[in-house]
């Protein structure tokens, strides 16, 4: 019976092998819904290998040198024991067979935000994530003639091609393995020296990634095409539930930070060999404060600073300029006006005139 009804969540909807997957870990850990959710990514990174190869399905060519991660429940290499054996592997098959963003509509329907964070954490449906695709990537990907016609071959020459600009700390080549691996996928003999005779990789960053739908749905509707995948999100739950999502489904190189999108100085985040890249994909994300704009102290914003600020800062001009004509009126308006006597009292006045 066990058999049965692995094989029925294996071939069934995956919506329902995640959500049994789910009840079973609220079962044993009796948690809120919402620290179930976040478990059961941590059940499906964990059998993914993701906390101790963050690069492992977006640069598998890349030999990771960095810190791995620790799962955030600590006791989950002894639920992992009560899971009944195949459910998460017939999770995966189930979603694989059929691509989508899972996690995100449990998210969703059972309204985890809370009613405090809800706002701004509406996920985009499908069918308007196609629409958007298309009116912007489709003219830059489908109107391109790629030259070869594996693109697992492309894949490895852009992998290595980002991950040598990234910190050498953090991460090495294995030139050797990225050799034979090209040779193998391309009747060519290519090496890792013909990096600059590939077509140029077309890079799409989403700023608000979520749970990654538009990455997902962009490398599966363009498989061929040579995309990077870029992604920020704020949220330390959704990016997970991203990382999971792309391990799955991405056939592109990737790269998703846990950060605010809006604090991000653009010398890094806009710059694709930034450093700020090499710390992507890492399941306890790190800081990235270092990576946001600095303000330049006094930190005074009222409109009397702001003026003499203005005034300091503002060269004077030898003629005056069209705008700065009618401003000079003004200033002389307000110079005559404070000049101007004041109006004297009524008795004054009356006794002027009869005098």
């Amino acid at each position: 019976m066990h058999t049965v009804r692995m094989q029925k969540y294996a071939t069934g909807d995956p919506k329902h092998a995640f959500r049994a997957l789910m009840e079973t870990v609220e079962n044993k850990v009796h948690h809120f819904r919402k620290d179930c959710w976040n478990i059961t990514l941590e059940l499906l990174a964990d059998h993914l290998g993701l906390m101790s190869n963050p690069w492992r399905y977006s640069a598998p060519n890349v030999v990771w040198k960095g810190a791995t991660s620790e799962p955030s429940y600590h006791g989950l290499k002894e639920l992992k024991k009560q899971i009944p054996v195949g459910l998460i592997e017939a999770y995966i098959a189930a979603a694989k067979a059929n691509p989508w963003d899972y996690p995100g509509d449990v998210f969703e329907e059972d309204m985890l935000a809370g009613k405090a964070d809800r706002l701004g954490q509406v996920l985009t449906p499908r069918c308007v994530i196609d629409m958007m695709l298309k009116m912007t990537m489709g003219n830059k990907v489908e109107k391109k003639q790629y030259p070869y016609t594996k693109p697992d071959q492309l894949t490895l020459i852009w992998q290595t091609a980002e991950a040598l600009s990234y910190n050498d700390k953090l991460a090495e080549i294995n030139i050797n393995l990225l050799a034979e691996r090209a040779r193998r996928h391309t009747v060519l003999d290519m090496t890792p020296l013909l990096i600059k005779y590939e077509p140029k990789p077309i890079t799409d960053l989403d700023p608000c990634t979520g749970s990654g739908r538009f990455l997902i749905c962009a490398s599966l509707m363009y498989p061929k095409a040579p995309l990077l995948l870029y992604g920020v999100e704020i949220d330390r739950s959704l990016y997970r539930a991203c990382l999971v999502n792309m391990a799955m489904f991405s056939s592109h190189p990737y790269f998703i930070i846990c950060a605010d999108t809006l604090m991000l100085d653009m010398k890094y985040s806009a710059d694709v060999a930034s450093p700020m890249w090499g710390l992507s994909n890492q399941w306890d994300p790190p800081d990235m404060t270092p990576y946001h704009f600095k303000i330049v102290p006094p930190f005074k914003f009222s409109p009397a600073d702001l003026a003499k600020n203005l005034a300091k800062n503002r060269k004077p001009a030898e003629t005056p300029t069209e705008v700065e004509k009618p401003l000079s009126l003004v200033h002389s308006y307000l110079a005559q006006r404070k000049k101007k006597p004041e109006p004297k009292p009524e008795l004054e006045l009356e006794q002027e005139q009869l005098a």
